[in-house]
């Protein structure tokens, strides 16, 4: 469980839970921006009958019908009478519901409690990719996808992350038509706004709408990826004030134009506090969603070690650090290079490469943005008082 500083949790209950085939056909994200760039109207969602038909990636066009200038009429021809009713509705039949399995003959659907959503972003051939949160797949080892008009498909697990909090599930795309667009959270302002899509509680609150704007676009949140509640990464997020509850988790945020800008990941529940939802950007997301489609796992630079802050270590072993050190990440658990190298339990982590590091955080990012698997780099620790130094390669994060 992501555990978040005071007492932020996740947006649904959490459990503690390779597809290569569709690499070939999966649509190129780059492309799809730099389409939008030209105005050329493809992307990576929109009609999934292949007739390239898309809403205006500019917006919705107001007109003055029945006498209201406020009315908004679709390419398709449908009127809507606000650019909330106009950017839900392109993607409103692509957000769906990650279930468990229940049994038909004694399940009320209706009350069936959704573990989160996930959003249909794309087709390939006979089946649907849906991306949604990794600790909503890690919740059971068996998913069911809902879709908005309650047909109920079978889900695949094609790859999950935990450090992005990122899963892709397959389906299939029998009676699928609609995907969605991702747009750009690179172009979010702060003070537009945002609109938030899921499923919260059970399936009789599916598609649940929300309204907000946004807040923050770079918010950074500490979280705990160990589940020890010793804060050990931190992760960029979206914020804003369109309510998130449980079962949002994996849903979509969009823009007013119909484009998913983030996946809702979290909130803070908090006694007093309201308002305060986060969602992954996209464009932090799809990078990670191309790699979960290749080869179902990220690849990341491994130092193989389990430490704890120096601030949270309450173990038996004395350390006995100088007074000047008052940061690092205490070693508990050691193997693969750090192991080889020489490094043992109870080492204080120092810096690496000459960066100072005071926690895990420091050290989690170091690794995961600077360094890559093979790059060499350099440890130091502090061991029974003495500093020690050790140089090696880092190796690749097991699967």
């Amino acid at each position: 469980m992501l555990a978040i500083g005071l007492v932020l949790i996740i947006a649904v209950s959490i459990q503690n839970a390779d597809d290569r085939s569709v690499a070939s056909d999966a649509a190129n994200v780059s492309d799809m921006n730099s389409d939008r760039k030209a105005g050329t109207g493809k992307a990576n969602g929109g009609d999934a009958d292949g007739s390239g038909k898309q809403h205006d990636a500019g917006g919705p066009k107001s007109v003055e019908a029945g006498g209201s200038p406020t009315e908004i009429v679709s390419e398709d021809g449908v009127v809507y009478r606000s650019d909330i009713a106009a950017a839900t509705a392109k993607v409103y039949e692509a957000v769906v519901s990650v279930v468990q399995p229940s049994d038909e003959r004694y399940a009320d659907w209706d009350d069936v409690y959704a573990l989160g959503s996930g959003i249909i972003f794309r087709i390939v051939d006979d089946h649907a990719l849906v991306v949604t949160n990794h600790h909503v797949v890690a919740a059971s080892p068996e998913l069911v996808i809902v879709l908005s008009n309650g047909e109920k498909k079978e889900a695949e697990l094609v790859g999950s992350d935990a450090i992005s909090d990122l899963a892709v599930l397959k389906i299939d795309a029998e009676g699928i038509t609609k995907v969605a667009k991702f747009g750009r959270s690179s172009d979010l302002q702060i003070g537009e706004k945002a609109i938030a899509i899921g499923n919260p509680l059970g399936l009789g609150y599916a598609h649940t709408i929300t309204q907000g704007i946004v807040s923050s676009t770079q918010r950074r949140i500490p979280v705990s990826l160990s589940g020890t509640g010793s804060l050990d990464w931190e992760m960029e997020v979206i914020q804003t004030d369109a309510a998130i509850n449980s079962g949002n988790s994996g849903g979509a945020l969009i823009n007013i134009y119909g484009e998913v800008i983030g996946i809702n990941t979290m909130k803070i529940a908090w006694f007093g506090v309201e308002g305060l939802g986060f969602a992954i950007p996209i464009d932090l997301a799809v990078p990670v969603v191309e790699e979960l489609i290749e080869r179902g796992y990220v690849r990341r630079p491994y130092i193989g070690i389990g430490a704890v802050n120096l601030g949270d270590y309450n173990g038996e072993e004395e350390l006995n650090l100088p007074d000047e050190v008052t940061g690092g990440a205490v070693v508990v658990t050691v193997d693969g290079p750090a192991k080889d190298a020489g490094l043992r339990e109870y080492d204080v982590i120092v810096k690496l490469d000459d960066k100072p590091v005071k926690n895990m955080i420091d050290v989690r990012k170091y690794l995961y943005t600077e360094k890559k698997i093979g790059d060499p780099i350099k440890v130091t620790v502090y061991r029974k008082g003495r500093e020690r130094t050790y140089r090696f390669e880092l190796g690749e994060m097991p699967r």
